[in-house]
């Protein structure tokens, strides 16, 4: 039973959760990004069009751009997680607020003896 009431109170995990998704997402575009790179690369390299002609020259531009654009993302994703780790030190600094004042909620007043 105990457990039960730990797998549904996740507080706090809010940020992790968020910071696994990304990861996860990131991972994803790499897959694809890589996959749609080895395609274009093998279709290139197939000889199916002409040297020279038009067809070719579009298959080796769109194969730099994909490369340019994975490159240029994945450049940014350090901004990206920094930003997730701002985010998650400032849910656990409010989690940490809340949970000491759901604990205490008794710093009244001093007064002088």
């Amino acid at each position: 039973m105990e457990l039960r009431k730990l797998m549904k109170n996740r507080k706090g995990q809010l940020a992790l959760d968020l910071a696994q998704n990304v990861f996860i997402r990131f991972l994803i575009i790499a897959v694809i990004s890589v996959a749609i790179f080895l395609a274009l690369v093998s279709l290139r390299d197939a000889n199916i069009f002409e040297a020279g002609s038009q067809e070719q020259n579009d298959t080796t531009v769109i194969i730099g751009n994909i490369t340019t654009a994975t490159t240029e993302f994945f450049s940014n994703t350090g901004t990206i997680y920094s930003i997730i780790i701002v985010v998650v030190i400032m849910l656990a600094i409010f989690i940490v607020v809340r949970v000491v004042q759901g604990a205490g909620g008794g710093g009244g007043r001093r007064t002088a003896l």
